[in-house]
């Protein structure tokens, strides 16, 4: 996940470049582990998840987060309960909300969990596009910042005709799941698809979808 914005754009909103980078690594945790087992996971039902230690995550409130550390991953918030059908963060499609969750698995171990919800409710992203590197099974990886360029470059030329305002003056940030040379070079995955979602640019959640919003 990452949410540095194509070059060319305002100073102004160029802020945001570091609030991706902080929640990348969260994200490549959970990629890993999805990436190597070679299997899809199933959705799961929240009720059907054992009594944990649920932390809020919100990756664009980097100055909260850092200043709450536990097991050098940035907490925000606890909950007592997950809301949402569990899934597989790297399987959401077009048009789905969804909210962000660590659970605490220790003292420092943590485990990233995503959950679809209903959009008319609060929540944490919005996913509006999905496309294919148009690389072929056999290509290199393109390197981190290559593939994370081409991925920005995507989302961007779609923001505006999903939310209905330019991303300039959005209130909305952009975000972005794309492969890494670990899902990009796995025998059985060979991970090319690029997920783009919005959410909101100075923190908080989002209510209600923001398809056409004007936001």
């Amino acid at each position: 996940m990452a949410r540095a914005r194509p070059s060319g754009t305002s100073a102004a909103r160029r802020v945001g470049c570091a609030r991706g980078l902080l929640a990348t690594a969260l994200v490549l945790l959970a990629v890993a582990a999805v990436a190597g087992c070679g299997e899809q996971e199933e959705a799961a039902a929240v009720e059907d998840l054992a009594p944990v230690r649920i932390l809020r995550l919100d990756p664009g409130d980097v100055e909260r987060a850092e200043a709450t550390k536990r097991g050098g991953l940035p907490v925000v918030e606890e909950t007592d309960r997950l809301e949402g059908l569990i899934v597989n963060r790297f399987e959401l499609e077009v048009d789905q909300c969804f909210n962000s969750y660590l659970t605490a698995l220790g003292d420092s171990q943590f485990e990233e969990l995503t959950t679809v919800v209903d959009c008319a409710g609060p929540h944490d992203g919005e996913v509006y596009y999905q496309d294919f590197h148009p690389a072929d099974a056999s290509a290199a990886f393109p390197g981190a910042e290559g593939m994370l360029a081409w991925a920005q470059r995507q989302c961007y030329e779609q923001f505006e005709g999903f939310v209905g305002a330019e991303y300039e003056l959005s209130e909305l940030e952009i975000g972005v799941l794309h492969p890494t040379e670990e899902t990009w070079t796995d025998p059985l995955g060979r991970h090319r698809e690029v997920t783009c979602y919005v959410e909101a640019w100075r923190g908080g959640r989002l209510l209600g979808s923001m398809r056409g919003s004007g936001f």
